[in-house]
């Protein structure tokens, strides 16, 4: 959680940033730039949890946090603010692919998506905690305190991931030069595929949130994680009783009727509701089939290929919505259109790979 906090408290913040430094045409490469940064990050991410250690890439990826905080105040030019910016992506690239192999080796394979759900609870709360705090402690300590209560709960958090065990098996006599773990491909898959309506909501519900009549853009998306957070709580021992991929089937199939009641305009909240209620199945599932299909020896990498699937997704999904509202501005039901099918498909797949494992053993 205080991972979390620590690179979200000062998101808010960074367009006033780099308003200041006159880069007002650079505002829409602030987010782009954190995940190209962590995207190349995840298969060396992947490696280093398994052959270097768990710890190793907790630490490094927190270490990452804490000196981005300390170097913002000092970035006097747009081009140094944006290479501040990669830096820091680095921080999202190997910490959470750390602690999900953590967390995968100390769970039973009976229990991961009971324990990946609660994992998701506490960082969401820290996504959700940081974007509330960062405008508080900006009005007490100014910005230059923000960047430096951000370096603190890095701090914070290494300290932790100091205190946890190594769980890394025994290093083997050669390690492999492979960065992925190719047997993750199912879950990695559907990954992308319900990472793309992610990717398109994240764009177009600002806009299309005003278009509604409502002054709070960020409504739906308060609604969509609070629905999250709370399905979080039985979700994943739902899916640890019926297999990971029947959980991400439910996740998808509530995915895909909230994104038809938005296609259609009716029903926001609910839509808002049913979307993150298939998000609470989704998330917990597919790492929780991840850890599965991989040993011990290439968790890292199994999960890192999860990772790269998501920021891959979301870009997909942004880019296409870009693509679909410069054509036409009104066009957001072709949008939610082009993520129901994106759903569909997933929930097609993991359907076909549950009746699969009904037959082969457990997903």
């Amino acid at each position: 959680m205080l991972f979390f906090l620590s690179f979200n408290i000062i998101l808010p913040e960074l367009p006033d940033v780099l308003k200041k430094l006159n880069g007002e045409a650079y505002l829409g490469y602030i987010l782009p730039a954190f995940a190209f940064s962590a995207l190349l990050a995840r298969p060396l991410s992947g490696w280093v949890t398994d052959y270097l250690g768990r710890k190793k890439a907790m630490i490094g990826g927190a270490l990452f946090c804490v000196i981005a905080g300390l170097l913002y105040p000092w970035a006097q030019t747009i081009g140094l603010f944006f290479l501040i910016r990669f830096i820091h992506g680095f921080s999202a690239g190997f910490s959470p692919t750390g602690f999900t192999a953590f967390t995968a080796d100390i769970v039973p394979e009976t229990r991961r998506g009971e324990a990946f759900g609660w994992q998701g609870i506490f960082s969401n709360s820290g996504t959700a905690a940081g974007y509330a705090l960062g405008a508080s402690i900006v009005l007490w300590w100014g910005q230059n305190g923000l960047f430096l209560s951000s370096s603190i709960m890095g701090i914070l958090a290494i300290a932790i991931f100091f205190l946890l065990p190594e769980t890394k098996p025994l290093r083997p006599s050669a390690p492999s030069r492979k960065l992925f773990y190719w047997k993750a491909w199912p879950p990695a898959l559907l990954m992308l595929l319900v990472c793309i309506p992610l990717g398109a909501l994240l764009t177009a519900m600002p806009d299309f949130t005003k278009q509604l009549g409502y002054d709070n853009k960020g409504i739906f998306l308060t609604v969509y994680i609070s629905s999250s957070l709370l399905v979080r709580v039985f979700s994943g021992k739902l899916s640890d009783r019926l297999g990971s991929a029947a959980g991400i089937a439910i996740g998808s199939a509530f995915q895909m009727v909230a994104l038809l009641l938005l296609f259609y305009q009716s029903a926001f909240f609910l839509a808002a509701i049913l979307y993150g209620v298939g998000q609470g199945f989704n998330a917990p599932s597919l790492f929780a089939w991840a850890g599965s299909v991989s040993t011990p020896e290439t968790r890292g990498r199994a999960l890192s290929m999860l990772f790269m699937a998501l920021e891959i997704g979301v870009i997909i999904g942004g880019v296409g919505t870009g693509w679909i509202l410069n054509l036409s501005k009104n066009s957001y039901h072709l949008v939610f259109g082009f993520c129901a099918i994106a759903s569909l498909m997933a929930l097609a797949f993991s359907g076909a790979q549950h009746k699969k494992a009904r037959f082969n053993g457990p997903s």
